[in-house]
């Protein structure tokens, strides 16, 4: 994409970015470097939506959605045009064709998302219902996030078909794992899940490949994509892409050797229509849509490898052989982490921890962690959810997190038990609830503000 002919033309026609460029006092581009970063609070929320599409451009809109809604800078309204919608779902089909051929098998597919306005769910689950319309064999349901509805869905309809596509939050698979664990037709390798909105780790992925009945190396049990209400699909997962990451997940000094970690970040074969960077670690976008973005900051972390940087590194031509000549890989959002008395932990690595937990743990497939402050002392403090309590299993819950913990980070280890000491009170709290009083048609997050 010529990015340099978009930036002129969005500051022409775009009022909003007009304004944007004004207030930041740029009247001349020299260097593509001298275009400042816009980011949700400085410009998506700061400038009225119909200002952020180009003038007299209004009447191209068919629908009106949102973004989550949950974050703490507010949710931002979207518009949306019908020749975006129609190419959507024609890629969506395709997509499902490839991975799970549902031209040739009977397909019941769920959409466990947040529905109402929210840009995602609600495109997918008008996609599905569109698809389900024109294709045999292909029926759709949308309880949203109501997954006790969902497996009730499940439990009822699975059996009639030979495979079941669910649509949802990686962090709700564990929980719909748990409300089946006794339907052993259903966990015998017929549910898959293509996945949005979260990083997982690539040991998450073979975990929920053993628990669903697949073959750990499935590259489909759970699948995803990369992008976002505002920025769009930036990314997707292909077959080539989740072997590399699978390479790298068992080869460590491999992946901290190219990412500066041991354990890999997601993979995507990027999106050609939208150019991006890397600054600060941050990615960049810059992309032409209803509303086009010039340098957004996504405040995802994450970055461009080439094929030619990961044959040079030693990585085997038959891990190669499928990838295309660049890549986009993400670690993730940045406050996806918790800064702890100055160390940086990755607390979704305490979710695969938790998954390994053999069943005396009675492990309900979700938990959450917040930091709380007590006589102005900071704590870590986690919420397990069980299948059922009983009496000492947060004391157990305590001893295996702080044990991974410290395993997990030199620097965590290094400091823990003497801040404890000096509290004379452990700084991770662990307490359990009973997943029965978790409401599951509620969003939830791993971590808590």
């Amino acid at each position: 994409m010529d990015r340099f002919a978009l930036f002129e033309n969005v500051r022409k026609t775009v009022p909003g970015y007009e304004r944007f460029l004004s207030e930041h006092q740029l009247t001349e581009v020299k260097d593509w470097e001298d275009i400042p970063f816009c980011d949700k609070q400085n410009y998506l929320l700061t400038y009225p939506i119909r200002e952020l599409i180009r003038e007299n451009s209004f009447d191209k809109c068919f629908l009106i959605g949102a973004s989550s809604g949950f974050s703490k800078s507010g949710s931002v309204l979207w518009l949306k045009q019908s020749e975006d919608e129609a190419a959507y779902i024609e890629a969506v089909k395709q997509l499902l064709i490839d991975d799970y051929s549902i031209d040739k098998k009977s397909t019941l597919i769920l959409v466990s998302l947040a529905l109402g306005t929210w840009i995602g769910g609600m495109q997918l689950a008008c996609a599905f219902r569109s698809l389900a319309g024109k294709m045999d064999g292909i029926v759709t349901a949308t309880p949203g996030i109501d997954l006790k509805e969902s497996v009730h869905i499940a439990q009822d309809f699975g059996p009639l078909f030979e495979q079941i596509v669910w649509v949802t939050n990686p962090s709700s698979i564990s929980i719909i794992y748990s409300l089946l664990r006794e339907e052993k037709e259903l966990l015998n390798g017929k549910i898959y899940f293509p996945v949005v909105g979260e990083y997982f780790t690539e040991n998450f992925r073979i975990s929920v490949a053993k628990k669903f009945g697949h073959d750990p190396d499935n590259v489909y049990v759970a699948k995803t994509g990369y992008g976002s209400a505002d920025t769009g699909d930036l990314g997707i997962e292909s077959r080539g892409t989740i072997l590399l990451r699978k390479y790298l997940n068992n080869n460590p000094m491999m992946s901290a050797r190219l990412f500066q970690d041991e354990n890999p970040p997601m993979l995507f074969e990027k999106n050609e229509h939208a150019y991006l960077e890397t600054v600060d670690n941050h990615l960049i976008v810059t992309k032409d849509q209803f509303v086009p973005l010039i340098r957004y900051n996504t405040k995802d972390t994450g970055g461009i490898i080439q094929k030619e940087t990961l044959k040079q590194a030693g990585v085997p031509k038959t891990v190669l052989k499928e990838l295309p000549e660049e890549l986009l890989y993400v670690f993730g959002r940045t406050s996806d982490a918790v800064v702890f008395y100055g160390t940086n932990l990755n607390i979704y690595s305490s979710g695969d921890f938790l998954n390994s937990l053999d069943e005396t743990y009675l492990y309900g497939g979700l938990y959450e962690v917040q930091k709380t402050e007590k006589n102005a002392v900071e704590f870590l403090e986690f919420t397990v959810f069980v299948i059922e309590e009983k009496e000492g299993l947060a004391k157990k819950y305590q001893k295996a997190l702080i044990g991974f913990l410290k395993t997990s980070s030199n620097e965590f280890n290094a400091k823990y038990d003497r801040l404890s000491a000096a509290v004379s009170e452990d700084l991770v709290q662990v307490k359990t609830e009973s997943i029965s009083s978790k409401n599951l048609a509620t969003k939830h997050h791993t971590i808590k503000s």
